[in-house]
């Protein structure tokens, strides 16, 4: 088990505006907890950090939303197809910008969400598709079918532009995570008591989890010392 460090974040609007993507709740939610191992190889950790926290949450159906290349829509309808995972793939509002060869070229996001309903699922898609994360692609897991995607206007170097805009419906009971840049780690967004405070999380992490840091404190074996 990679060792890892916990974060307990204020959710503000500044906050949302530093998560990479552009995402707003529909609803309320006080904090979040950003989980993450650093070090060699971290990409590869987090994916497995973040595996083993769904196969040890054991629930499902889990919705995993994630973006891809144009040129890749193929493939991973492909991919889905031949691995019975039932998904819904639509095309984003905004238009990107890519140039080749032939001169530029402008084309609506692919976005996939998969329907998880098992963990043999679950570690094949993730293991298809977190490279995606990593390259900074939006991509999220819920434990709910609570995500939509609106156009909206935003402020990019000083030049308004046409977005689509993450937006996460808040119900009574309500998790799901996003993958911070390049794959460094995770954010779990919950309003669900078995998460909060902190001691809760912790108890539900899969056994034998390394916690070196938990917010400004440093944990060494079953001890702590503030930094």
């Amino acid at each position: 088990m990679a060792e890892i460090w916990i974060a307990e974040e204020k959710v503000s609007n500044k906050f949302l505006e530093e998560l990479g993507h552009y995402i707003r709740f529909n609803g309320e939610l006080d904090s979040a907890y950003f989980i993450s191992a650093d070090g060699e190889g971290y990409v590869e950790q987090n994916k497995k950090i973040l595996l083993e926290f769904l196969l040890c949450q054991n629930r499902y159906p889990l919705f995993v939303t994630f973006i891809v290349y144009e040129e890749q829509t193929g493939e991973y309808r492909a991919f889905l197809h031949e691995n019975n995972i039932d998904f819904t793939l639509s095309s984003l509002e905004e238009k990107r910008t890519y140039y080749d060869f032939s001169g530029k070229h402008q084309y609506q996001p692919p976005c996939f969400t998969a329907r998880i309903n098992d963990s043999d699922s679950l570690a094949l898609l993730l293991n298809k598709t977190y490279w995606l994360a990593a390259e900074n692609e939006f991509f999220s897991i819920s434990f709910s079918d609570n995500l939509l995607f609106e156009l909206g206007e935003v402020v990019e170097w000083k030049r308004k532009r046409k977005r689509s805009i993450a937006s996460f419906k808040i119900g009574q009971e309500t998790t799901f995570m996003t993958i911070f840049h390049d794959g460094a780690g995770f954010y779990l967004f919950s309003n669900e008591e078995k998460y909060f405070p902190m001691e809760k999380l912790v108890s539900n992490l899969p056994k034998g989890t390394v916690i070196t840091q938990i917010n400004d404190t440093l944990v060494t074996g079953n001890n702590v010392k503030e930094e």
